[in-house]
């Protein structure tokens, strides 16, 4: 079939009208869920959770407005290397950061919070547990738990807005503004103090930003790759319950450990930049 301009145009106006009414659906949804956290809700599990599937009601809300197809989100597994690849990155990252400022005297290791952890008594071990046991049990069964949860984002990031700013614009584009709304999303959370390690913000907000452009590069090239959402919840999930959790765990929490790691960290945000840099530009996931 020959697509002619006026076909090309129509197209383009209505992804368009998609993006912009999966913002309006998500900002009115982030909205109420804020007001609930912020009146009493940040202690409780259900509000927490609404948060976080806001994207990917959004998206569904979105499909069913503007009659989408839900089906082009991206729900097989796609090939198993890249679910490898988006679980293994986060690792990588983590390593090179924190064991930077480990080793330059920047942050101190230690491992009481690991060997304490709840999931490895979920896994049978008594506390405190084996640290070798503390670190696999958060990597797995930890991992699993957390997927569950970053799927509602997922389901909006990785298998509505990544796609369909790929199908208008290019990959830099795409991966800049997803990675800068991403991050944006998040910002009232810092304001009122429900997020974040308790940096300042003119430190916490600049760090945040470069770990989830950072990781939205990376993002974009595996959804593209993969043609699956579940990299997408793969990467998140790793990224939360290694970079940002058992990696800060493992951190002394003492003097300014907050400005270097985590999701608030320097260290961490230059580290995933840069690595978004070198998989774009030397195309290493194949």
């Amino acid at each position: 079939m020959i697509m002619t301009e006026a076909d090309g145009n129509s197209g383009s106006r209505f992804a368009k009208r998609e993006l912009l009414t999966f913002l309006a659906v998500l900002t009115l949804l982030t909205t109420a869920a804020y007001l609930w956290i912020f009146n009493g809700g940040d202690k409780q599990v259900i509000p927490v959770v609404l948060m976080m599937y806001c994207p990917g009601i959004a998206a569904i809300v979105t499909s069913v407005i503007c009659k989408g197809n839900i089906k082009g989100y991206g729900w097989k597994p796609g090939k198993i290397r890249f679910l490898i690849y988006a679980y293994a990155l986060p690792l990588v990252i983590a390593i090179i950061a924190y064991g930077a400022c480990w080793i330059t005297g920047l942050t101190e290791f230690t491992t009481k919070e690991v060997v304490m952890y709840k999931w490895a008594r979920m896994a049978g071990f008594s506390l405190p547990a084996p640290f070798i046991a503390g670190v696999l049990s958060k990597m797995s069964i930890g991992f699993i738990f957390t997927c569950l949860i970053v799927f509602g984002e997922e389901a909006g990031w990785s298998g509505f807005l990544t796609p369909k700013l790929l199908e208008r614009y290019s990959f830099t584009t795409t991966s800049l503004a997803t990675g800068v709304l991403w991050s944006v999303w998040h910002f009232p959370a810092f304001f009122y103090g429900v997020y974040g390690q308790g940096t300042p913000l003119w430190i916490a907000l600049p760090s945040f930003t470069m770990v989830l452009t950072g990781y939205s590069f990376i993002r974009s090239i595996l959804v593209l790759k993969s043609k699956s959402l579940w990299t997408g919840v793969v990467l998140h999930s790793s990224g939360n319950i290694i970079l940002m959790g058992m990696f800060y765990e493992m951190t002394v929490h003492e003097g300014n450990a907050a400005y270097y790691v985590s999701e608030t960290g320097i260290i961490t945000g230059m580290v995933c930049l840069i690595s978004a840099v070198i998989f774009t530009k030397f195309q290493i996931i194949k």
